[in-house]
């Protein structure tokens, strides 16, 4: 059989199946890499995350496919960069967990999916307090129990009251997990702590940190005690609705559907605004 029917025979369209196993040759977590491929696949799971969640967009409201993909985890020692990510503020400005304002780029080839890098992308789509959002309906299985090893590389510090509680990973609905381990921040390298982009190594308490919660579509955040109006899962999708963007070839074109066409012009008026100012 030739190599490109191979490939195309091992390879899922519709994104049931991504892979992730950043031991293999061709790995990559580059954009134009759909993960779907055994061949060639996501080096990580937080980049699988993301693409599942655009596996199951499709244009419109309230018609999202559900319990649409399920990632395979090779075994080996995968990384969690579950630092806090990016949140929208009340007046609809991105933010980060320290109150700067930040822009979310959109993604393209030179996008930085580097899990060792401080200044990835890929945590920014995290929860406001920590943790990778597992999309609606995903499944986590890998393939061996004892050989699979997640490793956080966030873990608040123990003895600092300012900083809050997190987790590794915040699922949402009718997800289904098997077949890993958790363990603690990799002993013989560096962890996060806090807020900053300091590194230590993990010989404390990891107490403040959790395997699993539950991503938040109830409450609206609260921060510096003012009520954001956005909740948790508001605030991943639209992140996603600028991360997807015609850069990527993939554009996700409906975010944050639930905000007036009035506020969404807004959004966009002050990401310019901002992004002018850098420049």
């Amino acid at each position: 059989m030739p190599l490109a029917r191979l490939e195309n025979f091992l390879k899922n369209l519709n994104g049931n199946i991504l892979y992730v196993d950043p031991n293999e040759l061709d790995a990559t977590d580059s954009i134009e890499n759909r993960g779907n491929s055994r061949l060639r696949p996501f080096k990580t799971i937080q980049r699988a995350l993301i693409e599942a969640a655009r596996f199951a967009y499709v244009p419109g409201t309230n018609n999202d496919l559900f319990d649409q993909t399920t990632i395979l985890i090779s075994p080996g020692t995968h990384y969690i960069d579950n630092r806090p990510g990016f949140y929208l503020d009340e007046s609809n400005v991105i933010k980060d967990v320290n109150g700067s304002t930040r822009i979310i780029s959109e993604f393209n080839v030179s996008t930085n999916f580097d899990i060792n890098d401080p200044a990835n992308q890929l945590y920014i789509y995290n929860s406001h307090n920590g943790g990778v959002i597992v999309p609606k309906g995903t499944s986590l299985v890998a393939q061996d129990l004892r050989k699979t090893k997640i490793r956080p590389k966030y873990v608040p510090n123990p003895v600092d009251a300012n900083i809050a509680a997190s987790s590794i990973f915040n699922v949402t609905g009718a997800c289904y997990i098997f077949g890993f381990t958790i363990f603690d921040g990799d002993p013989i390298g560096k962890v996060y702590t806090d807020y900053s982009v300091n590194t230590t190594v993990p010989n404390f308490s990891h107490h403040k940190l959790t395997a699993f919660e539950y991503a938040d579509d109830a409450n609206t955040l609260v921060k510096g005690g003012t009520d954001t109006t956005h909740t948790d899962l508001e605030n991943y999708y639209y992140k996603l609705s600028l991360g997807f963007g015609s850069q990527s070839s993939r554009s996700v074109i409906d975010g944050f559907d639930n905000l007036a066409d009035e506020e969404k012009i807004e959004i966009f008026e002050e990401a310019l605004r901002i992004l002018r100012e850098v420049e």
